[in-house]
């Protein structure tokens, strides 16, 4: 029997440079039933860093959705790193 006790922990689908892309990707996943959260939006608008580390915006998603979501995001062709 397969552990579902991983897959409620939430991971890190994709990084964005910008707000515009984080937010336009989060959305297609939750058109797809993909629950999704951006890490780091207020920090990055309040300090915008650029292409910093510490200013990405970071798209998570639950563990169990995270192959799911790369393959919806991979065929937009968002802007990310």
């Amino acid at each position: 029997m397969k552990s579902t006790a991983n897959s409620n922990e939430i991971v890190l689908c994709r990084s964005f440079y910008d707000d515009i892309a984080a937010n336009l990707a989060a959305g297609a996943l939750r058109d797809h039933d993909i629950p999704c959260t951006i890490d780091n939006q207020v920090f990055s608008s309040v300090y915008p860093l650029g292409m910093s580390a510490l200013g990405a915006l970071r798209l998570m998603v639950f563990k169990k959705d995270l192959e799911r979501a790369r393959e919806i995001l991979s065929s937009l062709h968002f802007d990310c790193y």
